[in-house]
C-alpha cells in the first residue's frame, strides 16, 4: 500500500478542495504545496495572515500555477474557529480533504487559551475538535477524508480528566504529549462514529523534523533533542508524506496509523505503525469526546 511511496504517486486532485491548518510553515507547508501541485485548491488556516501570504508567495516561486489561499484561523480561540468555519460554509460546496496539522509544543510556562483551556490541549486538540465538527457537513457531502497529525511522543501521553488545565502540576512536554494522545483518540473515535457516512478519519505522525514547533524545547533538553534529530530526523518535506498518503490514497483507512520509519540505519520511508496502547481505549476515547463537546460547545451531527 505505501511501500516506497513518494509524492509522485499522488493522483490528479483537480477539482478537489483541501484545508490544511498551519499550512504556512514546517510540515504543513510541504503538505499544502504537494496537494496544490497535484491540482487541489488548498486553503491554509493560519493564525498569522502575513506568514500565510509569504508562504504562498514562496510556493509560487516553484509552482506558479497552484491554487492556494489563506484565511485567519487561531485554534486557541473558539470564536476564531467558528468564524473560519462560517467563511468556509458560505464559500464552499464541499471539502474533500481536511488536514488537522497545526500545533504548538512545549510552551515554557503554563498558559491558557482565550477560552480558558491549557494551551497544548486547547490548541492541538480542542481547536481541531471544534473545527472538524463545524466543517463536518461540508466533508460528508463528497466522501471526504480527515487527517489528524499526532506525534511519536503520544505514547507517553496521559489524560487526567481531574486536572485538564494542569493547575496542580504543569510540565511542558507532558502537556504536549497529552494533546498528541488526544489527537489519536479523537481521530479513531471520529472514524468509529462516521463509518458508512462518507467520511474517513485517519491519524498520522510525521516522525521527527526540525521545524518551528520545536522552538520551545527546554534548554536542558536541546542537546539530546539535537542528537535525536540527527539520528532519526527527517526534513519537513518528507515528514509531510504520511499526511499526504492518508489524504490521497483510497486504500488507507481509519484502521491504519501511518508514520515514518524511525530506524536510523534505514531510509526514512512511510510505514504502517502500531497505535499507542492508550489510544485503543474505547472508554477513554468516548469520555474525551464527551468532555470535548462540552468544553467547545460543538456537538457533532452525523
Amino acid at each position: 500500500m505505501i511501500a516506497q511511496w513518494t509524492p509522485d504517486q499522488i493522483p490528479n486532485l483537480q477539482g478537489k478542495t483541501a484545508i490544511v491548518t498551519g499550512g504556512n510553515s514546517g510540515v504543513g507547508y510541504y503538505t499544502t504545496l504537494e496537494l496544490a501541485k497535484h491540482g487541489a485548491n488548498v486553503i491554509i488556516g493560519s493564525r498569522d495572515i502575513k506568514r500565510g501570504e509569504d508562504a504562498i508567495f514562496k510556493m509560487k516561486q516553484t509552482a506558479p500555477h497552484i491554487q492556494v489561499s489563506v484565511h485567519q484561523l487561531n485554534l486557541a480561540e473558539l470564536q476564531s474557529v467558528r468564524h473560519f468555519a462560517n467563511i468556509m460554509t458560505k464559500n464552499l460546496s464541499g471539502i474533500d480533504i481536511l488536514i488537522n496539522n497545526a500545533g504548538i509544543m512545549s510552551v515554557p510556562t503554563r498558559e491558557l487559551t482565550v477560552d480558558g483551556f491549557e494551551m497544548h490541549l486547547g490548541t492541538n486538540h480542542l481547536g481541531h475538535f471544534a473545527l472538524t465538527g463545524l466543517l463536518l457537513p461540508l466533508i460528508q457531502t463528497i466522501n471526504g477524508r480527515i487527517v489528524t497529525v499526532s506525534a511519536l511522543s503520544s505514547q507517553m501521553g496521559n489524560i487526567d480528566f481531574s486536572d485538564l488545565n494542569m493547575d496542580k502540576k504543569y510540565r511542558p512536554i507532558a502537556g504536549y504529549n497529552r494533546s498528541k494522545l488526544a489527537n489519536i483518540l479523537f481521530a479513531r473515535e471520529l472514524n468509529r462514529r462516521v463509518k458508512h457516512k462518507n467520511v474517513t478519519s485517519i491519524a498520522v505522525h510525521p516522525g521527527t523534523s526540525p521545524t518551528r514547533i520545536s522552538r520551545n524545547t527546554p534548554s536542558g533538553l536541546k542537546g539530546s533533542a539535537q542528537l535525536l534529530m540527527k539520528l532519526l530526523g527527517t526534513t519537513p518535506d518528507v515528514s509531510a508524506w504520511p499526511s499526504l498518503i492518508a489524504a490521497t490514497d483510497d486504500k488507507v483507512t481509519g484502521e491504519n496509523y501511518i508514520g515514518l520509519r524511525m530506524n536510523p540505519f534505514k531510509d526514512k520511508t512511510p510505514v504502517l505503525v502500531d497505535f499507542p496502547k492508550k489510544s485503543l481505549d474505547l472508554q477513554l476515547a468516548e469520555k474525551l469526546w464527551s468532555v470535548s463537546e462540552k468544553l467547545t460547545d460543538v456537538h457533532y451531527q452525523f
